[in-house]
């Protein structure tokens, strides 16, 4: 009697074991479906290290949870690119699509174009606090928006550019240009240096020579423009005493009654 009531109490914790794993499983199946339904990926880079931030890390936009790191890895791990972009971090993240206040794709990708085109959004790691963590923020820069780096690969998700700041943008340009030094032939450049020099030089020296030898002409020239000046301010000083010598001449013509 006691084996039979030990069967029977068996058998009735396995049949309640077994609904509440079915009625788990059915929660899961149906919050994974309809985050899943929500859900949007978007994928971004970073140059600079990403040191706290790892899958599973918060998505924030101005503060506001709305999404979390998917995957973290080398660009030239995801994408078949090469050169110095090779070296750049890959980050992707699950959005939820309604922050976008959108249905479907068409609206998703319209309303994020609008956000990132004329509202400057970007992407960029912060560091939360004194924990030695990290997270993805989004932020608008309506007024005055980062530019935009180029990338060199096709983005398979939705892509949100990364924010620059004024110093890494300087920081680069610096980069660039003492590369482009190193690359320089400083004997050829000095050679073309030297040359332009010398040749500014002789140009100088014959302007010198010309001035030097039509300095008679020029003498001359000015001597003319100073008779000239004189003899229209003496005219000036004439026709301010007496207007009428504009209609007649300086000597009146006799009349011809009195001729004879």
């Amino acid at each position: 009697m006691a084996n039979e009531n030990h069967a029977s109490y068996a058998k009735v914790g396995l049949t309640v074991l077994v609904g509440i794993v079915a009625v788990v499983a059915t929660l899961v199946y149906i919050g994974g479906v309809k985050d899943s339904s929500d859900e949007m990926l978007v994928e971004t880079f970073y140059d600079k290290p990403v040191s706290g931030l790892s899958v599973g890390s918060a998505v924030n936009f101005r503060g506001v949870k709305i999404g979390e790191v998917r995957a973290i890895d080398l660009i030239g791990n995801v994408y078949k690119v090469k050169g110095p972009d090779n070296l750049r971090i890959y980050i992707l993240m699950a959005l939820n699509r309604r922050v976008l206040g959108a249905e479907d794709d068409e609206e998703v990708n319209r309303n994020l174009s609008f956000l990132i085109d004329k509202l400057g959004l970007r992407a960029t790691v912060t560091a939360s606090g004194i924990t030695g963590m990290s997270r993805m923020e989004f932020d608008l820069n309506r007024d005055n928006p980062p530019p935009r780096p180029e990338i060199s690969w096709t983005p398979r998700a939705r892509y949100v550019p990364p924010k620059i700041s004024l110093l890494d943008n300087f920081s680069d340009s610096a980069t660039r240009v003492m590369n482009q030094i190193n690359k320089m032939d400083l004997n050829v450049v000095w050679s073309n240096i030297n040359a332009t020099v010398h040749a500014l030089a002789q140009s100088a020296e014959g302007m010198r020579v010309m001035i030097e030898s039509r300095q008679g002409d020029v003498e001359r020239i000015v001597e003319d423009i100073a008779a000239t000046a004189a003899s229209v301010k003496e005219l000036t000083s004439e026709l301010r005493r007496n207007p009428s010598l504009l209609l007649r001449d300086r000597v009146a013509e006799p009349l011809a009654e009195t001729a004879r």
